[in-house]
């Protein structure tokens, strides 16, 4: 039964070793000890569900939160008396591709539901730093935003989560045109996915941590089974409690960090109630994280332009893996990439590490590593 209502760091934390026939009683937990579907979408309210569908991979490859958490989450919001849309923009591919491919579309169909390009956009003012957006209009006029991302590691993020997972309410190319705004400087784009999050301000996230993605992530790491579902009111505390379980502290993060600039969310976890399992039994403790240090040091343009390659981790190609197939030229936002004499050649000087190359790599054959200098200190 529903529990009474909780407060908006309240965070639950439900075991589920399996994508079995377990998931529907465990994603149904989750939200139940939060006070229940009925606090968080009302009879009538269109509702659209965002799931990370990053690119097409079957379910198996933890690129995608996996079908079966999403035919959980649109169950909930038609028992509820919600009408269910599930969508999002794929960092690459086409929305139908990619959702058939994850086995998302099949769940889609058979529940009923319907799938929503993101790919109109509207612009929305807003109040931060970053004064509007251009956001998919399905994600600004739908009554709710229920919020279903994957916990897997990420090149620049360090964990890609709660947060970072509504980035796909921009729509298309539009997503690089953030990291060409951005540039080097990682600390402004943390904030404006944090005033992003804050603008759409989902109803409910619903974090899929049954198998997550360790390593070589988002787009190209290892599945590893941590066998949870985490869910809450605030994307930030959903964040921190992920954090935690793979073994972070959550103030090493940078959206966290990003959060706590903005006032945005609760992150300290001593102010965060776990509902459910405690973390200490499911923590793992040899997760796998990419190195993700950046030179983010108040110094003069020409002595940042000089260390940049010595003092920040950069993306890397494996010349044997590579099949030069152009994914990670067309969406470089810096244009800093180009095939040379059979090989795939990142100019370092423009290239702003913003790491969509290593994202998006069909084959992994995109890594990050540590400048020099950076290794060199940790050695």
């Amino acid at each position: 039964m529903p529990q009474p209502v909780k407060t908006l760091s309240d965070v639950a934390v439900v075991q589920c070793p399996e994508y079995d026939s377990g998931v529907l009683s465990a994603v149904r937990r989750s939200v139940n000890l939060l006070g229940g579907m009925s606090n968080f979408i009302k009879p009538g309210d269109v509702v659209l569900i965002k799931p990370n569908l990053l690119k097409a991979k079957p379910p198996q490859a933890a690129v995608t939160t996996h079908p079966e958490i999403v035919r959980s989450v649109i169950r909930l919001v038609h028992e509820a008396d919600g009408r269910a849309l599930v969508g999002d923009s794929p960092g690459m591919g086409d929305l139908r591709t990619v959702a058939e491919k994850s086995g998302i579309l099949d769940v889609v169909n058979e529940e009923k539901a319907v799938l929503t390009s993101l790919d109109e956009s509207v612009m929305v003012k807003s109040s931060g730093k970053f004064r509007r957006f251009e956001v998919a209009r399905v994600a600004y006029e739908s009554d709710a935003i229920i919020n279903v991302p994957k916990l897997k590691t990420h090149g620049m993020t360090r964990l890609t989560g709660a947060i970072k997972n509504l980035f796909g309410c921009i729509s298309g190319k539009r997503k690089a045109q953030w990291h060409f705004n951005t540039g080097i400087n990682h600390e402004l784009f943390m904030r404006m996915l944090v005033e992003l999050y804050a603008l759409l301000s989902p109803k409910l996230t619903i974090m899929d941590a049954i198998v997550g993605m360790e390593g070589n992530g988002p787009g190209s790491g290892d599945p590893r089974r941590i066998g949870a579902i985490i869910a809450g009111r605030d994307a930030a505390s959903v964040d921190a409690v992920a954090a935690k379980l793979v073994g972070v502290e959550p103030e090493q993060l940078p959206l966290i960090k990003a959060a706590v600039a903005a006032g945005v969310g609760e992150t300290r976890l001593d102010r965060i109630k776990i509902l459910g399992k405690p973390i200490e039994h499911l923590a793992i403790a040899d997760f796998r994280l990419p190195p993700t240090e950046h030179l983010e040091w108040p110094l003069p343009d020409w002595a940042r332009s000089l260390l940049k390659n010595a003092l920040t981790t950069k993306p890397v190609v494996n010349q044997t893996v590579c099949i030069r197939c152009g994914v990670c030229q067309e969406h470089c936002p810096q244009r800093a990439i180009e095939v040379r004499s059979n090989r795939l050649d990142i100019r370092y000087r423009e290239c702003i590490r913003c790491f969509c190359c290593q994202e998006l790599c069909p084959r992994g054959a995109i890594t990050v590593s540590n400048g020099w200098a950076l290794s060199y200190l940790h050695s």
